[in-house]
């Protein structure tokens, strides 16, 4: 065994037995897994395939473009390790590092004063939106959402890195901490940005149909069928590159204010959260009612207000309540002045022991405007008056109507329309 390989091996070993690793079965295995295929010289024939398969015990039918769980497994990995260097670790002569687009593990000599790829912010690179040289509707539709997806990341690593101030603390309340509780728990808390499905031509194009999220249900459409004939045929691909710029915002603001209370924060894709990260971590989820269709309907509570194609279907109107909440008016697409409902809803995770909590709204400004409000303390102490109504409690699971006004793409005004208490299955 080479020097760099009994390195490499002491390293992994202390990392091993650290508290920062004591209590995270998942980043300990994929470290042992990564460290021995690194020594035995095959880590850089590994594929995602092969590390579901062997590392998670995935069965032979796994398809890693369904299943995130690797992808997600390496981010958690590469943060633990992060963690590890900042605390336990800041003295070690040598550092185990796990490069992004490899799984080859390496150990290099600390170098005194240069931080470490795991020392400092973990920010994955998000490709810019790209020249679009087609007049085509569908196109600048396209342009005209994307947003950028690394602003929102890098906040976290400032406020873990800096203490609250007093004037940040002012920004807070009791009637805060109580309503966001759940989430200041020891368990991660992950934010999911919804990221709309694109199609990218070889000649840099994109091309987006608002009805489809699903790659599958995009080949069978009749537009794209129009779209590649007036394009020429040209090859295509699928992209989840961006993110709207309300929610962009959004996660920014969440960052500021859950920040000092919850450092162990990542943000994710909607298109990479998987089933199991929704049951070991918190989940705030910012999107269009669609993006988490399929998830929502499958947690252990029973809603009381539903998506239909024309907005959110109040099951159990009350007198004076409407029984249909329209998603936005105006209608149109490019339209940045209007008001929309957004419908905020805290349900029990896959399993029972976390939180989800998503803010669902067909406007990506009604969304800002929603976590703005969540978020302001003179707004939720009118909002948690209004749910303790009656029984004198919070709900610990609930769903909340708002409407929110914009002008410009900046809410202006936010109102409480009604609440309803959840029950779990």
């Amino acid at each position: 065994m080479t020097g760099v390989e009994e390195r490499l091996q002491e390293g992994v070993e202390r990392i091993l037995q650290s508290e920062t690793f004591r209590n995270t079965p998942s980043s300990r295995r994929l470290l042992r897994y990564l460290a021995d295929r690194s020594l035995a010289g095959d880590a850089d024939q590994l594929k995602e395939y092969s590390v579901g398969i062997d590392a998670f015990g995935k069965p032979a039918g796994y398809d890693p473009r369904l299943d995130s769980t690797v992808r997600i497994q390496m981010g958690r990995l590469r943060q633990k390790l992060a963690d590890y260097y900042q605390a336990e670790g800041k003295d070690d002569i040598a550092i185990v590092d796990q490069p992004r687009g490899h799984f080859r593990l390496t150990c290099e000599p600390r170098l005194a004063g240069i931080p470490t790829v795991t020392e400092t912010a973990i920010v994955p690179a998000v490709p810019a939106a790209p020249v679009n040289p087609w007049r085509i509707a569908t196109v600048v539709l396209a342009a005209a959402l994307s947003g950028v997806f690394l602003l929102s990341l890098a906040v976290f690593s400032f406020r873990a890195a800096h203490p609250e101030t007093p004037v940040r603390a002012s920004l807070w309340s009791a009637d805060l901490e109580e309503l966001w509780q759940p989430f200041f728990s020891p368990r991660p808390l992950v934010l999911v940005v919804g990221n709309p499905l694109f199609l990218q031509f070889d000649n840099k194009a994109l091309y987006r149909d608002l009805s489809i999220e699903k790659w599958d249900d995009l080949l069978k459409s009749p537009r794209l069928s129009a779209v590649n004939k007036a394009l020429g045929s040209r090859e295509s691909r699928p992209v989840y590159y961006y993110a709207a710029v309300g929610d962009v915002s959004a996660v920014f603001l969440l960052g500021q204010r859950l920040g000092p209370r919850q450092p162990n924060m990542s943000v994710v894709r909607s298109s990479q959260l998987g089933w199991q990260q929704m049951a070991d971590a918190n989940v705030l989820f910012l999107g269009p009612p669609r993006f988490f269709r399929d998830r929502s309907g499958s947690l252990p509570v029973t809603l009381e207000i539903t998506e239909v194609p024309e907005g959110f279907r109040n099951l159990h109107p009350l007198p004076g309540e409407p029984e249909l909440f329209k998603y936005r008016t105006p209608e149109g697409f490019f339209e940045e002045d209007g008001e929309a409902c957004v419908l905020i809803t805290r349900m029990p995770g896959p399993e029972g022991n976390s939180d989800v909590e998503t803010f669902a709204a067909n406007s990506t400004f009604g969304r800002l405007g929603a976590v703005k409000a969540f978020t302001d303390p003179a707004f939720v102490r009118t909002l948690t008056q209004k749910m303790r109504a009656g029984s004198g409690h919070l709900p610990r699971y609930f769903q909340v109507m708002l409407k929110v006004r914009y002008k410009g793409g900046v809410p202006t005004e936010t109102s409480y329309l009604l609440h309803r208490e959840l029950r779990r299955h």
